[in-house]
């Protein structure tokens, strides 16, 4: 660490169903021994980590999420295209964009990753004017993200795999129209969901773009056709337990650039993890290298 260092921590009190807060005090003196001068900022139900973060951009050389993929993404919307740094400390019940910049998961190793400063610059997406740095999933993948975050199982595996079978019961397929890099519209029918990737998994375990790389200028988009019911039913059982899609039952595509998304219903649809209410319209471009991130190894 650099004299210049300076460190903001933001902890997220309501991540992990509110785990996170304990976790991340019993750590507090550690802390502010091996980051001297940090400060932390305990987050509470209605305060806007954007904000916060945006009025101190001046003040501190990096901002950490503490807490999970909502956390990550709420500081780093407000990073893209700076020169500060974001680091991450995985406090939340999937924490997706900390596995796949290489972190442990495990708060002591985390902190020794972080104190290592290992800096590589992410892709950034942006998606109707907001950033997304691992996934956007609409129709059945939506649909399985709004039923976990109803979920009373608050954390963890289960959380995801209620929710998941509860969208396999009342999801319905679409149609969607696509533009990609401006190549002009194409139709694709009959589809569960559609998902934009920028990471390799959603939900803590589920490789749903397993190819997937955040530092390579191109997103992937994983269309899963319109299977049966019970097949599908068959392919979340696998994905939940870390395998991934069968290839026969997924269309990947990928963007460099942009592409313009629209479904013939509105559906459902996640922001990294976090609900955006149900839409139709999507408009997707790629920002490569738009944020400095410490990674792992």
């Amino acid at each position: 660490m650099s004299r210049k260092d300076s460190y903001c921590f933001i902890i997220n009190c309501a991540s992990n169903a509110h785990a996170s807060e304990i976790t991340f005090k019993k750590y507090e003196s550690v802390i502010k021994s091996e980051f001297p001068g940090s400060y932390l900022l305990y987050i509470r139900s209605g305060d806007s980590i954007k904000d916060f973060v945006e009025a101190h951009l001046d003040k501190y050389s990096h901002f950490v999420a503490c807490g999970g993929d909502g956390t990550v993404n709420s500081v780093a919307n407000a990073l893209v295209e700076t020169e500060t740094i974001l680091g991450v400390l995985p406090l939340g019940s999937g924490n997706d964009f900390a596995q796949n910049i290489g972190l442990y998961l495990n708060f002591e190793h985390d902190l020794k990753i972080l104190k290592n400063n290992r800096i590589k610059q992410i892709d950034a997406i942006k998606v109707n004017g907001e950033y997304m740095f691992n996934t956007c999933g609409s129709g059945l993948d939506g649909l399985t993200n709004f039923y976990a975050s109803k979920s009373l199982f608050r954390r963890g595996f289960l959380k995801y795999f209620f929710g998941g079978l509860t969208a396999l019961l009342k999801a319905g397929r679409f149609d969607i129209t696509y533009n990609i890099d401006g190549n002009g519209s194409k139709v694709y029918q009959n589809i569960w969901m559609v998902a934009v990737a920028n990471g390799k998994t959603e939900g803590g375990r589920y490789k749903i773009s397993p190819n997937s790389d955040n530092s390579d200028g191109i997103a992937d988009v994983i269309i899963v056709k319109g299977v049966s019911r019970l097949h599908l039913i068959r392919e979340f059982i696998k994905l939940s337990f870390g395998r991934s899609f069968d290839p026969e039952i997924v269309e990947i595509l990928s963007f460099q650039d942009t592409m313009e998304l629209r479904n013939s219903i509105k559906l459902h649809t996640h922001l990294d993890g976090e609900q955006k209410g149900q839409l139709d319209q999507f408009e997707f471009r790629m920002n490569k290298g738009a944020i400095k991130v410490v990674v792992g190894s």
